[in-house]
């Protein structure tokens, strides 16, 4: 858990400055951070110390593997506000993932997606989207492998309403 945190510290001070030099304050919401497991034995020892420390641990499927969300009790700081929660994914079922801190997710909090991405292309940023099944998402790298995501709304509010869902069909 302290290797999380540590590795997020360095993490969080390229993205504030990212966040700066692209003028994002006011643009985002930074939402949570992602940590990705090579392994289901790794998955379950982090989110089992997780469990012990935490405010809540929320967990479900999620494109065919476990998914835990973590609300820390202390939330990061960063430019765009607090991250208060930790998505931890278990390996994919093709086996690709490695271990560490992989993304942190902002959504816009004026205007759309497009208009965020808009503004970071004009500014030479290059943008990847990837179209999933689930949803489509807007990556730039920040640092090596890490990403900084752009969705379109908070996790949290994905979450809910695939749970509505979900309980709708089981009431029909």
């Amino acid at each position: 858990m302290n290797d999380i945190f540590c590795t997020s510290l360095q993490i969080i001070r390229a993205f504030d400055d990212f966040v700066a030099t692209h003028s994002l304050v006011g643009r985002a919401k930074a939402d949570h951070i992602c940590y990705k497991c090579a392994s289901t034995k790794s998955f379950e020892e982090i989110r089992s110390t997780f469990e012990g420390d935490s405010a809540f641990v929320y967990q479900s499927i999620i494109a065919g593997r476990r998914i835990a969300i973590i609300r820390f009790h202390e939330p990061l700081k960063t430019a765009l506000g607090p991250i208060s929660l930790l998505e931890l994914s278990d390996q994919k079922p093709d086996g690709s993932q490695k271990d560490g801190l992989e993304h942190i997710e902002i959504y816009p909090t004026h205007g759309s997606t497009n208009d965020l991405v808009t503004h970071l292309t004009s500014q030479n940023v290059t943008i990847k989207t990837i179209v999933r099944p689930h949803h489509t998402t807007h990556d730039m790298t920040l640092v090596d492998d890490f990403k900084i995501r752009i969705e379109n709304e908070p996790l949290m509010q994905k979450i809910v309403q695939e749970e509505i869902m979900h309980n709708k069909l089981l009431t029909t």
